[in-house]
């Protein structure tokens, strides 16, 4: 902000991650911690999300769940602080049974009241509160927009909203996507709905990616007693192929020839066409050997947009969608997400 200004604030947009839930004095459950089983099989709530993680936040910090008005995931509960807005941000109406229905809730004794209502990617929550305002050094109030869990931020960051578009969400967590214009379903897919009506995402999920190299990172550091970049450790692992470093990023790689592949089948066999390159976003994709590396060994281009971290500019879309300077998401995002580098396959991996 420091370096943009803050004169030329118009908006806040917020994304965040998954179905992290969070009560009113920031008692926090990740998304990815470990909780208790829930008993949701065979239960109408068994495709919620959320449900298994609002029994566990209710099991883990009774006293928390019994005094918050309402629990939220992530990205709410900072909206609620920016605004004072108290909402659920439902990234398309499809997702519903994905998030929580009234019968689903009914059937696990979760009261519907201390949920916030759903509201519309895109809905304006609200303007900054006064005091916000001051701290963020804003020369007035803005609106607060609302974008949702970060893989739908990714989705728009990467322009990823019509058949055929391929990205790759590259943080902590892995998933590919492919966007379909019908629910592509099948053994390690995934198939949600697109942020765009009528569309849909077939995912690959790899849950242990980016961690996997974070954790050796913290290892590597504690040995040599320094902070290390990543770009440093990167570069020191590429070039040593027999070291643990080489093997953590080659099973990165595979991983990501062996989604691609499961998707590029799936589309095959429902008579579906895939475009390339694949986008990558998230913090994978700051890293221009590691993006050639994981190239090579996928065998498909693979594409960065103008901002690396793509959820960004899907931030940036959503906000300018809903400041009504473009009349749909598609049109923001058409306007908006540009590919600065394409990297192509330099050898067989």
């Amino acid at each position: 902000m420091s370096a943009a200004g803050t004169a030329d604030i118009r908006a806040v947009c917020i994304s965040g991650n998954g179905p992290t839930i969070v009560s009113e004095d920031g008692t926090t459950l990740l998304w990815n911690a470990d909780i208790p089983p829930a008993e949701t099989t065979g239960s109408r709530a068994e495709k919620s999300l959320f449900i298994p993680r609002l029994l566990a936040f209710r099991t883990l910090f009774p006293s928390r769940w019994n005094s918050s008005r309402y629990v939220y995931s992530g990205p709410e509960f900072l909206i609620h602080q920016l605004c004072g807005g108290s909402v659920t941000i439902l990234p398309e109406s499809r997702y519903a049974e994905s998030y929580w229905t009234k019968t689903q809730l009914l059937s696990v004794s979760l009261p519907e009241e201390k949920l916030p209502p759903f509201v519309p990617v895109a809905y304006n929550a609200g303007n900054t509160l006064p005091e916000i305002t001051v701290q963020l050094s804003l020369p007035h109030p803005v609106p607060v927009f609302c974008c949702g869990p970060d893989f739908v931020a990714a989705m728009v960051g990467t322009n990823s909203l019509a058949p055929g578009k391929l990205y790759d969400c590259a943080g902590s967590s892995e998933g590919v996507n492919l966007c379909t214009a019908v629910p592509v379903t099948g053994k390690g897919l995934l198939s949600l709905p697109s942020v765009v009506p009528d569309l849909w995402n077939a995912a690959v999920m790899q849950a242990e990616s980016g961690r996997m190299f974070v954790n050796f990172k913290r290892i590597v550091e504690a040995i040599e007693e320094r902070s290390i970049s990543y770009e440093e450790l990167i570069s020191g692992c590429i070039s040593n192929p027999g070291s643990d470093g080489f093997e953590i990023l080659e099973f990165v790689a595979n991983n990501l020839k062996k989604s691609i592949k499961l998707l590029f089948d799936a589309a095959a066999e429902n008579g579906l066409h895939v475009e390339l390159p694949v986008v990558v976003t998230g913090g994978q994709a700051k890293s221009g050997q590691w993006m050639q590396m994981k190239c090579n060994y996928a065998g498909v281009p693979l594409a960065v947009c103008n901002c690396p971290d793509a959820e960004l500019i899907g931030d940036a879309v959503i906000a300018q969608t809903g400041l009504g300077t473009y009349r749909s998401i598609k049109d923001a995002a058409d306007a908006i997400v540009k590919i600065t580098k394409v990297y192509t396959p330099e050898s067989a991996g």
